[in-house]
């Protein structure tokens, strides 16, 4: 569910818009390690399915590609999903480039992209 649709009281909360995500990332809850969906992501949180509600505070760990393990807090939870903020913002390279190769509809758009050869 779109929690933008859903009148969510967090939407009017966002600073940014969020970039639609459909990549299973590891996660670790307390002393429970499992594989989630991450939904959306901006630089400064994300949202996952695949859990049962958590507790609103309750650290999170997402391990993202290539990244060290980045800690997060539940702002919000639904059944099966969940909102999270980052303890720290990602630096916006490191954003973009996870935009760039695991972005919904982003991956298509670099294969169109002429190729350059060098002069």
């Amino acid at each position: 569910m779109d929690q933008e649709e859903t009148g969510n009281e967090f939407v009017s909360k966002r600073r940014e818009k969020r970039v639609g995500f459909e990549l299973p990332v590891r996660c670790k809850h307390g002393m429970v390690r499992s594989t989630v969906m991450l939904k959306d992501m901006t630089p400064r949180g994300a949202m996952i399915s695949g859990l049962e509600i958590l507790r609103i505070g309750e650290p999170v760990t997402l391990f993202l590609p290539s990244l060290a393990p980045k800690t997060a807090f539940v702002i919000w939870s639904e059944p099966m999903t969940s909102g999270l903020e980052f303890e720290w913002a990602l630096h916006e390279d490191v954003f973009a480039t996870l935009v760039a190769d695991y972005a919904i509809g982003h991956l298509q758009k670099a294969e169109e992209r002429p190729v350059r050869h060098a002069a």
